[in-house]
Formats: C-alpha cells, sequence, structure tokens
C-alpha cells in the first residue's frame, strides 16, 4: 500500500514538474520575442490616442520617440505629421515601455514592422473613437492595446515617474487635462512654444 500510495505522488510531483518546466519555456519564449521587452533603439515609438466622439475639438495623438543623449532634439515635443512628438531618451522610452508592460492591459503584438503615419489617417480609419489605444512599435513589430475612456487618468498618470524630460512630462500632463484629468501644479505656460 506503501508503494502505491509513494508511487502514485511521484507521479504526480514528475508531472507538476514537466508542466511546470514547459511553462517556464513558453513564458520565455514569449518575453524573447515580446515587442514590450525588445531593446530600445531609434526605431522604438510610443503612440497614445483618443478622439472622443462629441468632442469639440481633434485631440491629436502624443507621440513618444527615443534619441541620444546629445540630440538637439531631446527634451522638445514638436508637432509632427504623425502628431505632438516628445523625444525623450532611450533610458526613458526603456522605463515608459516597461511600465506599459507591467499594467494590466490586453496587448495584441504583431511581427509586422509598422511606420506611423499622418494623424489624419487615424481619423479616416476610426481608431481611438470608441477607447484610446496605445501603440507600441519597435524594430521587432508592434503592440496595440485600448483603454476605456474611464480609465486614461488612472491608467496615463503613474508614467509620469517613467519619464525624467521636463518637456516629455511635461506634454503627457497636458495630453491628460485634454481627457478632463487633474493635475496638480500643472503650468499652463512652461513652454510658450507649444502651439
Amino acid at each position: 500500500m506503501l508503494s502505491k500510495t509513494f508511487g502514485f505522488w511521484a507521479l504526480v510531483l514528475v508531472a507538476l514538474i514537466t508542466l511546470s518546466a514547459g511553462q517556464m519555456q513558453s513564458s520565455q519564449k514569449r518575453e524573447g520575442t515580446s515587442v514590450l521587452n525588445s531593446p530600445v533603439d531609434e526605431h522604438t515609438v510610443v503612440r497614445f490616442f483618443y478622439q472622443p466622439a462629441l468632442g469639440g475639438y481633434f485631440h491629436f495623438p502624443l507621440v513618444f520617440r527615443a534619441v541620444e543623449e546629445s540630440d538637439p532634439l531631446l527634451n522638445t515635443a514638436p508637432m509632427r505629421e504623425e502628431g505632438r512628438t516628445a523625444y525623450i531618451s532611450p533610458p526613458e522610452m526603456r522605463e515608459l515601455v516597461e511600465r506599459l508592460a507591467q499594467m494590466d492591459l490586453a496587448w495584441r503584438e504583431s511581427d509586422v514592422v509598422e511606420a506611423l503615419g499622418p494623424f489624419k489617417e487615424l481619423q479616416r480609419a476610426g481608431i481611438g473613437l470608441d477607447n484610446m489605444e496605445i501603440f507600441v512599435g519597435c524594430s521587432k513589430g508592434t503592440a496595440r492595446t485600448t483603454i476605456a475612456p474611464k480609465t486614461i487618468c488612472k491608467t496615463l498618470t503613474p508614467l509620469d515617474n517613467a519619464l525624467k524630460s521636463p518637456r516629455a512630462v511635461w506634454e503627457l500632463q497636458l495630453f491628460r487635462l485634454g481627457y478632463d484629468c487633474k493635475v496638480p501644479g500643472f503650468k499652463y505656460d512652461a513652454y510658450p512654444d507649444h502651439i
């Protein structure tokens, strides 16, 4: 009787170890090929876009791009064809993408590399009408998720801490203000070049 009980538990233990090893390999494979875990380079981009159906004005997408510390674009945020583009350092981009990856969001990943098109194409495609779209692109592919409008403030506010460039933080806060989020102490006149 004792040997049958021991045999049963030994079989259960072997099954659990095998299952656990398979899950670890599957998890490692997912992490290794994940867009959200890819190294940051000059192709890495993060875009936030939401156009409320009853919005009184067009909400331009907010785009983050990584540039080297010596690049004169660092800590700037010009309006580009793809939207308001805030330039941040590679470590900031890595932190931004990591924080997004750690959030409880349902990401859809693809190994298809996409360049951001003009923001006008977003309107025509109907992107961002029901929910905010968060897009992460890199040289390994793309990752997309959406968040409900009622969760915009809660989801985006913690991202301030991922950014060190004052202009990038300011742009993210201003972006949230467009969706009625509270940003205590926000200085509207900090960057008069923002048009």
